[in-house]
């Protein structure tokens, strides 16, 4: 059979590459807030249990060194370290999820790990 008569699977467009969407995480009470494109990446989650750290969080720590800092945990793309905003999915949020005060916690950094003791949530 002469090749002439055959369809080839090369004459085909290739296929749209969509890039993935990475998630919106919100508390409960904003999600009525967002837009549409926000809405359909949403992450809900129900505020923290008081006294234990989690997504919307001010978490309060002290290093070895003895000093003081206060991280927000928010949204990635809200985050501003600068100002003491830390993205959910960063190592240092990640490391703070779930500690309440007293617990020390292990941040894993690319210049070292370092231990935290967490002096106060709210």
């Amino acid at each position: 059979m002469s090749r002439a008569f055959v369809k080839d699977d090369d004459d085909r467009p290739e296929p749209a590459i969509v890039p993935a969407r990475a998630p919106y995480y919100v508390l409960d009470n904003a999600l009525a807030h967002l837009d549409e494109e926000k809405r359909e990446r949403a992450v809900v989650f129900d505020r923290p249990k008081a006294g234990v750290a989690g997504f919307g969080s001010r978490v309060h720590v002290r290093d070895e060194g003895g000093a003081d800092s206060s991280s927000l945990i928010v949204n990635d793309e809200e985050s501003d370290p600068v100002s003491g905003a830390i993205g959910y999915s960063s190592p240092l949020a990640q490391a703070l999820l779930g500690a309440r005060k007293g617990k020390k916690v292990l941040w894993r950094r690319p210049v070292g790990d370092a231990v935290l003791t967490v002096e106060r949530v709210e």
